[in-house]
């Protein structure tokens, strides 16, 4: 590894990259203040000669600085209408709230022919950067999605293969491969059937995940992107012949008897989404969370129960003992199945939706967890409910459904160059929440959940 890849990884770090930019600005002043003292005295070569210097010092923090930047918009674009112009066959399949008049935001499926233009000036429409990909019966629940995982491992392209080790070291500071060695099920096929859907799977690591789906906008020798080398429009590879890695992202919403739903806000110490509101449980297709220990199964409901019991311990526990795998399953497995899609930004990931209404009332779901983080010996601040995932979650919100759709909306944060390339700046579309006061910026995955859940109401 050269000395200018390794410290391109070292200053990814946020705590080295905060003093990367006080050397920058210091040098910055320091210098400048110096060279102009030095100005005023006179030209000679002597200060040619340390102008010069001074300027080869400034370029390189200042291009080191740049490089080694882990923000999303470094990885991959964040502008909606990018994706509308480049998957333009697409169009009957993008995920949209639309609103009339001066009533609500309503789902949509599919772009019009207005719809797909000037979206940044658009205040009547939220279009998601993510596709539908399969769409079951509106009384499908999530027993009627089946998974099937298959006897062999995911392999790189060989293009990415050849190129991916030095760039993922820079962007994701890891040592070397296996510091990403996560065991996932990556999506190679979707069946559908009479009795309902099965998910096929092959073994992956995460980091085939980040070199095929996490980079797309990444430029490989040459001048080409992997979204280039891998999806390139204007037609999305289906999931037998898509060529990323495609591990499945699992997302559900859960809603109290009184009509409140729960919304986690992540932590900043995520590699997607971060400080963003996302569903009531997420995750990913992992081999552990996706298999139920008490049947050795694989499935959606599995995962369900697994990632409930991580992210919200507190809310299948009465009286300090956690609910058993049968009453679980019972419970949970009347969640409704929404639909599956495919997400854009990060190359046609998979995800899948759920929504589950809980027996529990906002007050008691309050209850306990206040239960739960006495037994823990925390102290308990009702200002804010904190989540007990923190290195995915920072805490949780407490949302009336009416509320929520109400105050949802689009922001439009203008494109940004950014050196040392100074390509053409692209806008961030963002959707955001209104509540009580305070404004959220509200993750790709959520966005969806809430189109599929509402277009679920009105059709169910």
């Amino acid at each position: 590894m050269t000395v200018t890849q390794y410290l391109s990884i070292l200053f990814s770090r946020p705590r080295w990259r905060h003093v990367l930019g006080a050397a920058l600005v210091a040098h910055l002043v320091v210098g400048g203040f110096a060279l102009l003292r030095a100005l005023l005295a006179g030209i000679d070569l002597s200060l040619i000669m340390d102008g010069i210097q001074f300027a080869l010092i400034q370029a390189a923090l200042f291009l080191l600085y740049f490089s080694s930047s882990r923000m999303e918009n470094v990885r991959y674009s964040l502008d909606t209408q990018f994706y509308v112009e480049r998957y333009y066959k697409e169009h009957s399949r993008f995920l949209a709230m639309k609103r009339e008049g001066k009533g609500d935001y309503g789902a949509q499926i599919g772009l019009e022919a207005g719809d797909t233009r000037r979206l940044a000036g658009r205040r009547d429409l939220i279009v998601s950067q993510s596709l539908l990909e399969y769409r079951p019966p509106a009384d499908a629940t999530i027993q009627d999605l089946a998974f099937r995982l298959e006897d062999n491992w995911y392999e790189l392209p060989w293009v990415v293969a050849d190129q991916a080790l030095e760039i993922t070291l820079k962007r994701f500071n890891a040592l070397e491969k296996y510091d990403y060695n996560g065991l996932l099920m990556a999506v190679t096929g979707l069946e559908r059937g009479p009795e309902g859907a099965t998910l096929v799977f092959e073994k992956a690591t995460y980091y085939s995940y980040l070199v095929t789906n996490m980079l797309p906008e990444v430029e490989l020798p040459g001048g080409l992107t992997y979204r280039d080398m891998l999806e390139p429009g204007p037609a999305l590879a289906t999931l037998e012949t898509s060529q990323p890695e495609n591990h499945l992202g699992l997302n559900c919403l859960y809603r109290t008897r009184d009509g409140d739903f729960i919304i986690p806000r992540r932590s900043q110490n995520t590699n997607v989404f971060k400080g963003q509101l996302s569903a009531s449980v997420s995750g990913a297709s992992n081999l552990h969370t996706c298999r139920l220990g008490r049947t050795g199964t694989y499935g959606p409901l599995a995962w369900l129960i697994n990632e409930t019991r991580e992210e919200l311990p507190f809310l299948f526990t009465e009286e300090g003992q956690p609910t058993g795998d049968e009453a679980l399953e019972a419970l949970l497995g009347e969640a409704r199945f929404l639909g599956i899609t495919r997400e854009l930004r990060r190359c046609g990931k998979p995800e899948v939706f759920f929504f589950c209404p809980l027996p529990l009332t906002t007050g008691e779901v309050r209850q306990r967890l206040v239960a739960h983080r006495r037994a823990r010996g925390e102290t308990v601040e009702m200002s804010e409910i904190r989540a007990i995932d923190y290195n995915e979650n920072a805490g949780f919100l407490l949302v009336n459904e009416a509320a929520l759709f109400e105050g949802l909306g689009q922001h439009i944060e203008p494109g940004k160059r950014r050196p040392p390339l100074f390509r053409k700046a692209r806008p961030e579309f963002q959707h955001r929440l209104r509540h009580e006061g305070e404004t959220y910026v509200v993750s790709e995955a959520l966005f969806v959940n809430l189109v599929l859940y509402q277009h679920h109401r009105s059709t169910g």
